[in-house]
């Protein structure tokens, strides 16, 4: 062989030998990422990297699921299982995009078939680290899918098994809070969460744990203290941004949940969640048009995404296009359908004035969620319109009782009272109105209103007064100051 030859040959063999090297390198550098939980960096990473072995596929995989985009995963995790039929974490991952999709079914067969290939059979002290970790990662996945279906006593059984393997893993007492709370047994599941953070100080998933049983509880400041720590603990924690902008939303920190969600949304940038969720956001500010500029980029990609559909009838119900705003909710899957969805679809009949179809809908609403406060609000303002006062009263009372933040369910109550002539208990509720925010203008107002028919005109004057600060071109209110203050 020449020398030329030779040299040829060596050099093409050391080139490949690089490549080789080097995209090993990338695949070891993209399993690191996702063993650090930053999803979106190793799938930058990894998506560079060939697709011919099991790790590559398994990994890429994971990084597609857990950056939302389900499809392309599952391709990935099938063709991890060609590469391995005997590869428990490929399955596993499989089982849990399958229970994202709410296919409960399909997830617990791959979880069996995860389990068929885990050396479950050894004992603890026969297994290395590595498969412990493994055995650990599918029974947490599997109690996953069980909490999903609410086989609540199947979740706590598969957690108890992995705890044989490991009982100081943080991850198992998360799941076994995660149990408990679906079960609404709020005590036992934060004693596990507390559990999981004696073992690892500032965990974010336990400290989302917490947060999320303030939240189911309605106690808004404190579930969301615990979602910003749980945040500030891990910055690639998607679900901790994602329940801190639904909380900013619903206290109407609009600005607050558009930051919030944009972050959700650079986590997670293969599932429309983020950005629909973002468009809800800017709905919430009233720029319907930026809103739905972004519901139309998600229904180009999937024109069958429930959430997108029914965000963009709840803007053409604000826009008054309420035929427009119907076709957008029948393209919903009824069991996407939620009571807020319900609740804001019977607006377009409380509009129109056809209040049976609004109490239809009004009444699926609260026997999809009997505690939901802002439902029974609009139930109030929906037989207000149809002038039934002391039913609408009340709906709003309830609304009060579950700790509703707008106050104009305090107003309301007022004015039902008034017109029901019961004006001892419009004052009350109406003062406590005041007291919450004195710069609810309506409130003074109902407040003299209420004051007047019970003869009390001194501390009716001061309400009229009041109200003339906010609105001082008021004739009506104008008109009651000149007739009965300093009389």
């Amino acid at each position: 062989m020449s020398t030329k030859i030779f040299r040829s040959i060596l050099i093409v063999f050391t080139a490949v030998m690089a490549l080789t090297s080097f995209a090993n390198d990338n695949l070891d550098r993209g399993i690191a990422a996702i063993k650090a939980g930053d999803y979106v960096k190793a799938l930058d990473i990894l998506k560079s990297v060939s697709k011919n072995s099991y790790e590559a596929n398994l990994y890429y995989g994971i990084a597609l699921f857990k950056t939302g985009s389900l499809a392309e995963a599952e391709k990935s995790l099938k063709a991890a299982i060609r590469e391995d039929e005997e590869g428990a974490a490929a399955y596993s991952s499989l089982g849990e995009i399958y229970s994202q999709q709410k296919k409960y079914s399909d997830a617990a067969a791959q979880f069996e078939l995860s389990k068929k290939y885990l050396p479950l059979s050894k004992t603890k002290d026969q297994l290395d680290k590595e498969e412990i970790v493994l055995i650990i990662s599918v029974l947490k996945a599997e109690s996953e899918n069980f909490i999903a279906e609410m086989k609540v006593d199947k979740a706590i059984s598969s957690l108890t098994q992995a705890k044989i393997y490991d009982d100081k893993n943080p991850l198992l007492y998360v799941g076994l809070g995660d149990a408990y709370l679906a079960r609404g047994a709020f005590d036992i599941a934060k004693s596990n969460y507390d559990e999981a953070l004696k073992l690892k100080p500032n965990y974010a998933p336990a400290l989302y744990g917490i947060g999320d049983i303030s939240f189911k509880r309605k106690k808004y400041s404190e579930a969301l203290e615990n979602f910003i720590k749980s945040a500030d603990a891990d910055n690639n924690f998607a679900p901790a941004y994602f329940r801190k902008g639904v909380i900013f939303y619903l206290i109407d920190k609009f600005d607050d949940a558009i930051e919030a969600f944009t972050r959700y949304d650079v986590l997670v940038p293969g599932s429309p969640r983020g950005k629909t969720y973002l468009a809800k956001s800017y709905y919430g500010k009233r720029e319907f048009d930026k809103a739905l500029g972004i519901l139309e980029e998600v229904l180009a990609k999937d024109p069958n995404y429930s959430e997108a559909n029914k965000y963009v009838a709840y803007i053409k119900i604000e826009q008054k296009k309420y035929d427009e705003a119907e076709q957008y909710f029948n393209k919903v899957k009824p069991e996407d359908l939620n009571a807020e969805d319900y609740t804001k679809w019977s607006i377009i009949y409380k509009d129109k004035k056809e209040f049976s179809k609004a109490y239809q809908h009004l009444d699926k609403a609260v026997s999809l969620d009997s505690n939901d406060e802002n439902t029974y609000f609009e139930y109030g303002k929906t037989l207000f319109a149809d002038t039934n006062y002391a039913r609408a009263n009340v709906m709003f009372l309830k609304s009060i009782e579950l700790g509703i933040i707008n106050l104009g369910a305090y107003v309301f109550s007022g004015v039902c009272y008034y017109y029901t002539k019961e004006f001892d208990k419009g004052v009350e509720i109406l003062l406590k109105c005041t007291e919450k925010d004195p710069n609810i203008k309506s409130a003074w107002l109902w407040l003299g209103n209420n004051y007047i028919n019970l003869n009390k005109n001194a501390e009716a004057c001061a309400a009229y007064k009041k109200y003339l600060e906010f609105e001082p071109n008021d004739q009506f209110a104008l008109d009651q100051v000149a007739r009965i203050c300093g009389k």
